[in-house]
């Protein structure tokens, strides 16, 4: 494909999975995985047509003259320019931002009717730094934290823990029971802070508060005491 034509479906511009997974750097996996883990917060025909039948069989007649669509494909996600957006940004890559920004300015520009160059085309892909330009307010309060981030809050809260019971080798840890305790203590505290059913649907906007509110959290009086307790007796007994 000599150029990146503008597609269109019900007036809306779109690009596959596959052309994201291009532009993003990354694999359709990836991109398949993060829109089934956050699906709740697509809103189909906003951010997203899901083609099946005989409106993929018409589309397909549309684009016959480009790779666009495999001939077996038998369902067709198609992102409009705010899905695409919300594909960069669970990804949370400088890449795929700074690819976003330019599809924005280059593809889904209705003021930019021609199709892009084999040249302007390859220099979309490779440039990875451009000067974001657009408002990311609305997505970081809506959407929970990728995969990046979510490990990441993980590893905090994990460490936390390890350092409330006294360490891996404590008694107080190896008492199952008194660990998972301690975890639901945390997490009752956090859910009644950042009101969430889970850490992963924190907002990245609040990713930062919740790291700092795992890192100086500290279970209540009697859970202390336990712990103390538990880690007492292995004194005792060496």
């Amino acid at each position: 494909m000599n150029q990146l034509s503008k597609v269109e479906f019900n007036g809306d511009l779109i690009l596959t999975t596959d052309q994201l997974a291009m532009f993003y750097g990354t694999t359709t996996d990836r991109i398949k995985q993060n829109f089934k883990r956050n699906e709740g917060k697509f809103k189909k025909g906003k951010h997203y047509f899901l083609l099946e039948g005989d409106e993929l069989r018409e589309f397909k007649n549309q684009v016959s003259n480009s790779s666009l669509v495999a001939e077996r494909t038998a369902h067709l996600y198609l992102w409009t320019k705010r899905g695409a957006s919300r594909h960069s940004k669970m990804l949370g890559t400088d890449r795929a931002w700074d690819m976003y920004d330019e599809l924005e300015e280059n593809y889904f520009s209705v003021t930019n009717q021609r199709p892009l160059s084999l040249p302007e085309q390859i220099s979309l892909v490779a440039k990875g730094y451009s000067t974001l330009e657009k408002d990311v307010k609305e997505i970081k309060q809506l959407m929970g934290l990728p995969g990046n981030l979510a490990y990441k809050f993980t590893q905090e809260r994990n460490k936390k823990i390890v350092t409330i019971l006294g360490g891996k080798d404590t008694n107080a840890y190896g008492d199952k029971n008194l660990r998972q305790r301690t975890y639901s203590s945390l997490f009752k505290s956090f859910k009644e802070v950042f009101m969430q059913d889970r850490y992963n649907d924190t907002s990245i906007e609040k990713f930062k508060d919740a790291i700092e509110f795992t890192k100086n959290w500290y279970p209540p009086f009697e859970l202390q005491q336990e712990i103390i307790k538990a880690n007492s007796q292995i004194s005792m007994n060496v």
